[in-house]
């Protein structure tokens, strides 16, 4: 595996990769070892842990993450913060929170499973999803397809720049009229958090012209903004597919490695 990723030493596993190596306890000597060999660290998000607070196997959820080489990173908002901050340079701060799950024991996890703050970092992850869900179809209605009547994949890059550009002219308004003053075009490539969010978007539900079903659909689509930064991405098999289609053909999870389960058995990592 390349070394060249901004941090060589996160892997993001999504909630159903999760949910299954905990069934497999017998996994974690194996698993264990394939991180540590490689330097790695399992890295949970906010986002992930209002997910799985979600489930009822939070003593599973504590072994997991205190067994494993596992670290906190930052949200991501932070992220797109720190995206801003280093403009016009694409950012090399480190998405670790903390330095490892040497700060973490059990009861530290418990408490961030049942906590009021999770809850209402739920209620907040929903709101985000209703409006996400409401801004697909504004956006939708104002990018027509192409002169064929049908969307290509040469709009994608148009419509990553529009995403991002409408996306911190909200979050960060100064930012976006300092450019605006100064005639500055912005590079939305350096905010690859965005960017990804964006070409996902574009590419399940306007290429493959899908419709959401759920509001989960757009709460899924908050583990995007840390794909960027990590070395190894491991999630669902549709999210695999559509992620490396985008890396196929776009820069934005260069040296990243993205794939599903079937990784975990072809590196005999859970040979049953």
């Amino acid at each position: 595996m390349s070394r060249s990723c901004y941090h060589s030493e996160c892997v993001y596993l999504d909630t159903n990769i999760i949910s299954i190596i905990v069934g497999h306890p017998e996994w974690y000597s194996r698993l264990f070892n394939f991180l540590f060999e490689n330097h790695f660290y399992i890295a949970f998000s906010d986002v992930l842990l209002t997910e799985l607070s979600q489930a009822k196997r939070h003593n599973d959820f504590n072994t997991f993450f205190t067994i494993l080489p596992s670290t906190e990173i930052k949200s991501f908002e932070t992220i797109i913060e720190e995206e801003v901050k280093s403009y016009s340079k694409t950012s090399t701060d480190n998405l670790l929170l903390r330095s490892t799950n040497l700060e973490l024991d059990e009861q530290t996890i418990a408490s961030w499973l049942s906590s009021d703050e999770t809850e209402e970092a739920l209620e907040k992850q929903l709101l985000r999803a209703k409006k996400m869900r409401q801004h697909l179809e504004i956006v939708k209605a104002n990018f027509p397809p192409s002169n064929q009547g049908k969307y290509s994949r040469g709009q994608a890059e148009i419509f990553a720049w529009m995403i991002t550009a409408q996306w911190l002219k909200v979050s960060h308004p100064d930012f976006m009229r300092k450019l605006n003053d100064k005639r500055r075009l912005l590079k939305a490539e350096v905010f690859p958090s965005i960017q990804l969010f964006a070409y996902y978007v574009y590419y399940k539900y306007y290429l493959d012209n899908r419709q959401p079903k759920e509001l989960s659909d757009f709460g899924c689509l908050l583990h995007l903004f840390y794909f960027p930064y990590c070395k190894l991405v491991i999630v669902e098999r549709r999210m695999c597919s559509i992620l490396n289609k985008i890396k196929f053909h776009c820069k934005v999870l260069d040296n990243v490695e993205v794939t599903n389960v079937d990784f975990l058995s072809n590196n005999q990592i859970f040979k049953r």
